[in-house]
């Protein structure tokens, strides 16, 4: 059995200890025992009622933890893509100065310099 079906079980368990002790206490009170017969199906949906709305809490925690790890991750990803994107973006403006200024160290203008300009 898993940790969660035994926690569970004992928790069901222990729903069942407090309804008899409530049942044995109101009968001890004086409350006839035909009149607590007919309140235990009430008990037991309410009991009932009561765990499955802590299911749903739980379960609702659950997902939001999961939805909550899976945004951070997509934010994450998005976050190296567009780094990713202006690294290349940097890499090819670089890569375009880099040969303006190659072919304007290799025009006539500065051949023409270095003809008539001594360096």
């Amino acid at each position: 059995m898993s940790n969660n079906a035994l926690d569970q079980l004992k928790q069901e368990t222990k729903d069942d200890i407090r309804l008899f002790n409530c049942i044995k206490e109101l009968y001890e009170q004086g409350v006839p025992f035909d009149d607590l017969k007919a309140l235990i199906p009430d008990i037991r949906r309410t009991r009932d009622q009561l765990h499955m709305k802590r299911m749903l809490e739980n379960n609702n925690a659950v997902l939001l933890s999961m939805f909550s790890k899976e945004m951070s991750f997509l934010l994450d990803a998005k976050e190296r893509r567009q780094e990713e994107e202006f690294k290349k973006i940097d890499q090819l403006i670089r890569q375009q100065q880099s040969f303006r200024k190659s072919a304007a160290e290799a025009g006539p203008v500065e051949k023409l310099k270095k003809l008539f300009l001594p360096a």
